[in-house]
């Protein structure tokens, strides 16, 4: 699987000026990367870093997935009584078809809380890497689960894995064992 990781992600910075409060600068290039690329290794059986879409005459990929950083917003509290940080973000996350045929098109989303110590934007740091964990969960576990995915792999030749003590799909023989 080929796996682009736009600069965009690479160098992702957030910054949002709130009115009678501060601007604010979250920097999340590093931690994207930190993530994105060992999980999408942990999902393949092997993964290639591309900087685009192969032509369609390549055979050497299966596919190449790209996610975006779509949406991110953060919640700071302002009164006395509140005590967390929040962050809620969204993933695209793209799978093409050698040749640019798009697969799969995944809004992948994530939310964090942080408690607010003393330090506001590490406070918010710290709900974006929660955020993070929980989209980069979300695609680990869902991924092969999503049926545009599924169908896409079949028709690549591999299948729908079985579980143990279950029969292939077509196989006519008992799964049981003999008595």
């Amino acid at each position: 699987m080929g796996v682009i990781i736009p600069d965009e992600l690479y160098n992702f910075i957030y910054t949002e000026d709130i009115p009678d409060q501060s601007l604010w600068t979250i920097a999340l290039g590093d931690a994207n990367v930190a993530m994105l690329g060992p999980l999408f290794k942990g999902m393949f059986r092997e993964t290639t870093d591309v900087d685009s879409v192969p032509q369609a005459n390549d055979t050497t990929l299966d596919g190449v997935i790209e996610p975006k950083l779509d949406k991110f917003e953060f919640d700071v509290p302002v009164g006395e009584r509140d005590e967390f940080v929040e962050v809620w973000m969204q993933y695209q996350i793209t799978v093409y078809e050698p040749g640019g045929g798009t697969v799969l098109q995944w809004p992948v989303s994530g939310y964090g809380k942080s408690e607010l110590v003393k330090d506001p934007e590490d406070a918010v740091q710290r709900a974006a890497i929660v955020a993070m964990r929980e989209a980069g969960a979300t695609i680990a576990t869902k991924f092969n689960q999503q049926p545009q995915i599924k169908d896409w792999l079949e028709g690549k030749g591999y299948g729908t894995p079985v579980t143990v003590g279950q029969a292939a799909p077509g196989d006519t023989s008992s799964a049981a064992p003999a008595q």
